[in-house]
């Protein structure tokens, strides 16, 4: 994916210590095999961002687990429908043709009108609401549903828009959308809180790129829609861990291994070498030498909840360790802090490449899906027959849903450690 924040933040910030919050082992994935995603939604969604990257941390984390997303996100939308059509035409057009298991919703913005509630404000939106899950239920009885709670209009960086603010409006309606879940045995996840949350802590700390993630108050810059992607990932269970590996130097031996395969493991308490074919791929982030990223690191814990891929290695000698993979040098990393465990996540390792190639498969199957979604909008817009054209975007869409899945499967690597400089000791 492409990053658009990268000039803000400072490459001297510190990264904030958090303790990863993964889901327990008992709560599985809300996403199953042969699933098919639809995310529906109005502007926000229509940028693609947010959906996107539940996409690439799904396919990367569950590379056997095949699972199909559509975006329907267009701008402008309400509950009544908007610039793709009145609703019952956007359900019928966008929605239902893909037989989604799953579908998530999220609106509202352009519901509240950028002014305060009022009663008739709050009716419509509930009454609009309910008639869109009555639809799906009629249609889609077995669709799992998750709704989202709008994600925030941004009055943290600048002034309230009026009294009491218009992100209150929105915090309501996150309410009732909490409400209408319960009453439909539906998933509910609040994006406003914790996005909000984020923003207060940026701009405490950099505040004129803290404003810049929510530019126009509305729409969130690329990077921050992981704000999002990370709350719907939690609301979901997504589990933190990619892969785990722990090595006794001394004895030559795993002494731990989780979603991860070790074979052909040799050495001595100086050098090791091993063969490690791992069960997912870290997702395509890079902290290090993205400032985006490293900015976003200081505002929310999302790399250390969805990113842990901890390599451990005891009772080594003293001294300073270089560790390659496949033959190319990934860091160099003292005993004590590989005895402690290095997040190979955070590492420009072969797996974070590949997974990134995954990524940008995802991206292109995504922006073929939007063609498509446009042609079909422009069509209604202006009376002229279906175009072949969107036939044909479907089946690329299908040759790209293949090459992702294909081209998410891990690969065997070759591990090396080897001491470079003994301790001074």
């Amino acid at each position: 994916m492409a990053i658009a924040l990268g000039t803000l933040a400072c490459g001297t910030l510190q990264s904030q210590s958090s303790t990863a919050s993964q889901a327990p082992p008992d709560k599985p994935y809300y996403l199953h095999s042969g699933d098919t995603v639809v995310f529906y939604g109005d502007s926000i969604t229509e940028q693609r961002y947010y959906t996107q990257m539940v996409a690439v941390y799904t396919v990367t984390r569950f590379p056997n687990m095949p699972i199909t997303f559509y975006n329907e996100g267009i701008g402008g939308d309400r509950v009544s429908g908007g610039g793709g059509g009145p609703i019952d035409l956007r359900l019928t057009r966008d929605v239902f043709p893909e037989k989604p298991s799953v579908i998530s919703i999220m609106l509202g913005m352009n519901d509240g009108g950028y002014k305060p509630l009022t009663p008739e404000i709050e009716s419509t939106y509930v009454q609009g609401f309910e008639h869109i899950l009555d639809s799906i239920h009629k249609t889609l009885p077995n669709a799992r549903l998750t709704l989202l709670g709008p994600s925030p209009y941004d009055e943290v960086t600048r002034p309230e828009l009026f009294p009491g603010g218009y992100n209150s409006t929105l915090i309501h309606f996150s309410k009732l959308d909490a409400n209408l879940a319960k009453k439909h045995k539906a998933t509910y996840i609040d994006l406003n809180a914790p996005f909000v949350d984020s923003l207060k802590t940026g701009q405490n700390l950099m505040p004129t790129a803290t404003q810049m993630l929510l530019p126009d108050r509305v729409h969130p810059e690329q990077l921050a829609h992981w704000f999002m992607a990370a709350a719907v990932l939690k609301g979901w269970n997504a589990p933190g861990l990619v892969s785990s590996v722990s090595i006794d130097a001394a004895a030559a031996k795993v002494t731990d291994q989780k979603r991860a395969h070790v074979s052909s493991l040799a050495g001595s308490n100086s050098s090791l070498t091993w063969t490690e074919l791992d069960e997912a791929l870290p997702l395509p982030v890079d902290p290090a030498k993205n400032a985006g990223y490293h900015f976003l690191a200081q505002l929310t814990s999302f790399i250390d909840d969805l990113d842990e891929q901890p390599l451990k290695i005891e009772h080594l000698k003293p001294g300073t360790y270089q560790l390659t993979i496949d033959g190319n040098p990934i860091a160099k990393f003292t005993d004590a802090e590989l005895a402690h465990g290095v997040n190979l996540a955070l590492l420009g390792t072969p797996m974070r490449g590949q997974a990134y190639s995954v990524s940008w498969l995802i991206r292109d199957r995504d922006d073929a899906h939007y063609v498509r979604l446009r042609m079909l909008v422009n069509q209604w817009k202006t009376g002229v027959a279906a175009d072949p054209g969107a036939t044909d975007l479907t089946h690329f869409e299908d040759i790209l849903q293949t090459r992702i899945y294909d081209e998410a499967q891990p690969k065997p690597h070759t591990f090396q450690i080897t001491a470079t400089e003994p301790d001074a000791k």
